[in-house]
């Protein structure tokens, strides 16, 4: 029921998405979307980190993640 109920709000998240996203104004999209963008850093954060640290140098967990988030900075920049 866990997995059903993830799909179905899912579905349901983005139909609704498709049914408002035309209406809504550019700067109110780059707001959601920076939003989805720090949850999903903070889950990477969270959840992934604390393992990578736990299997390498902390340092080297620490350059590879900061170099990450400075490449898809970079990206967005030159899109």
């Amino acid at each position: 029921s866990l997995w059903s109920s993830l799909v179905i709000l899912t579905a349901v998240g983005a139909a609704f998405g498709a049914h408002i996203g035309d209406s809504i104004s550019h700067s109110s999209l780059v707001l959601i979307e920076g939003i989805a963008a720090g949850a999903i850093l903070t889950m990477i954060c969270s959840a992934m980190l604390p393992e990578a640290s736990h299997l390498a140098d902390n340092n080297l967990v620490g350059l590879s993640t900061l170099a990450g988030f400075l490449c898809s900075i970079l990206f967005k920049l030159l899109e």
